[in-house]
């Protein structure tokens, strides 16, 4: 623009005297010209510069879109299990040590489960006929075998924190059974022993209702029927357990048990092949309530698999054991980064109903996984793996149900709780660099939020955000953090 004045000024001069150039309006004309095609760079690096007139070729992330009436599974809940030697530990602990821990995992400050997986014994003593209790229709005793009994008092100490519902599972059937004659190193169940098992199974559940006034309202009767090792383990074949559970479904009719079946507690890559032929059979598929699942192997192609099997049946999926492996990568805050990218994963690929983690306090023989904590003396530590997995589970609520989230640049997952009428984030930003998102609704307005927040110096901080309210909100995501949001959601009145 200056440049044109410039330049008109000079042309309007030229107009009123048309005289030939000397050499003294030349000395004149130079600088003036000099200066023109300087102001003329200077104001194409203002323009550019200026907000108001930047032309950015890049692409601007869309807004994390939300719409609560978009919905898609509903949750049971997080859990953890309490067998594999992880109650003894706990019960080893001080007293003032072991409320503790308690309070972190089933309180309202900790991880809040209100799940619990149990190991079902394999040592429970036959009871004689003239025994009082098997008079009262109990075959069996658990109260004398300590690990059951410690993994009862923890139970009974978890529901006095939360609303917890167990979830009883067998890693071996009595050794004498067995074609091993072990509760280790894999064997098999002896086809004459079908019906022993069976009642045995039925004689744990009824010890619960009728001794300890506890329902065990699901049960799997083999945890990895395909892995055999140094543990407690039995393997099964597809048909095998096609046939066992026919067997028990019987068993269980015939004493009135309504507790339900999961299985086979497997990982995403072996669901599809073992559950063909039992969900071929129509007397066994009848008994079938859920699908367990183990987070140790497959792709998220795997668990759309498992999905689309367990809607075409109608069946609950129930994501029933991960644990990271003992690996540099596993502690600090690449190893909850990395725990919560597995709980996002199975909850968005499989929409799995509810989510386990494997042990609180892992026993010493257990090689090649890590506990939720760390074991110190007679203590325990908390560890990032903990504090990522508590901004799911703490905030996202049994009954909730997951909603779509879409857009944006984090990867994020969204639930409404329709009793509070509430919505609960949860974003992840594994760079190094701050992200910034927006948050947006249509049709709904976001009120009372709040938002908390792990990182390397923090566990589940309270995260101060503005007092505003509205259908659309800014959100910061520190590096190499995982952020909690939550808000209440009102609709808003059609105009």
């Amino acid at each position: 623009m200056l440049s044109s004045i410039l330049r008109a000024v000079f042309l309007r001069r030229q107009i009123r005297a048309p005289r030939p150039l000397n050499r003294e309006r030349a000395k004149w004309l130079a600088p003036c010209l000099y200066c023109c095609a300087w102001a003329k760079r200077l104001w194409t690096v203002a323009a550019l510069a200026c907000p108001l007139f930047a032309q950015s070729t890049a692409p601007q992330s869309k807004p994390i879109l939300i719409q609560p009436e978009v919905q898609f599974q509903r949750f049971d809940g997080f859990g953890i299990t309490l067998g594999n030697g992880a109650a003894q530990e706990i019960m080893g602990l001080p007293e003032k040590e072991r409320a503790r821990l308690m309070d972190l995992l089933f309180g309202s400050q900790g991880t809040h489960f209100n799940l619990v997986r149990n190991e079902i014994t394999w040592a429970a003593k036959r009871l004689p006929m003239t025994h009082p209790l098997y008079l009262r229709g109990l075959q069996f005793s658990l109260v004398d075998e300590k690990s059951e009994t410690d993994q009862f008092n923890l139970l009974r100490e978890a529901q006095k924190r939360n609303e917890v519902i167990p979830y009883g599972c067998n890693w071996s059937p009595p050794p004498l059974w067995k074609t091993n004659l072990s509760e280790k190193d894999g064997g098999e169940l002896m086809t004459q022993h079908y019906e022993d098992f069976a009642a045995y199974l039925g004689a744990y559940i009824d010890s619960y209702k009728k001794l300890r006034f506890l329902e065990i309202p699901f049960l799997s009767f083999q945890n990895n029927p395909e892995s055999s090792g140094p543990f407690q383990s039995c393997l099964w074949k597809a048909d095998q357990t096609t046939e066992f559970l026919k067997v028990l479904a019987k068993q269980f009719k015939g004493q009135g048990i309504r507790t339900r079946f999961l299985l086979p507690e497997l990982d995403w890559s072996s669901l599809a092949e073992f559950l063909k032929p039992i969900m071929a059979d129509p007397e066994a598929r009848q008994w079938v309530s859920g699908i367990s699942a183990h987070s140790y192997a497959g792709d998220n192609n795997d668990r759309s698999k498992i999905r689309e099997i367990s809607k075409r049946l109608n069946l609950k999926l129930w994501q029933t054991e991960y644990a990271l492996p003992s690996a540099e990568d596993s502690a600090g805050m690449d190893g909850g980064l990395r725990l919560a990218e597995q709980v996002m994963n199975d909850l968005l690929y499989a929409e799995c109903q509810a989510w386990f983690y494997w042990v609180p306090l892992a026993s010493p023989p257990w090689k090649g996984r890590t506990a939720l904590l760390d074991k110190e003396s007679n203590s325990f530590k908390l560890t990032k793996r903990f504090w990522c997995l508590a901004q799911f589970s703490r905030f996202i609520s049994n009954n909730s149900v997951r909603i779509m989230a879409s857009g944006g640049t984090s990867p994020v997952i969204a639930f409404r709780n329709s009793g509070y009428n509430a919505i609960t984030l949860v974003l992840l930003n594994r760079s190094e660099e701050p992200v910034h998102e927006t948050i947006q609704t249509r049709d709904w307005n976001l009120e009372r939020t709040a938002a908390y927040r792990t990182a390397r110096e923090e566990d589940c901080a309270v995260i101060p955000l503005p007092g505003e309210s509205g259908p659309k909100l800014s959100l910061t995501l520190a590096p190499r953090s995982i952020t909690t949001f939550t808000a209440q959601i009102r609709r808003l009145s059609s105009r």
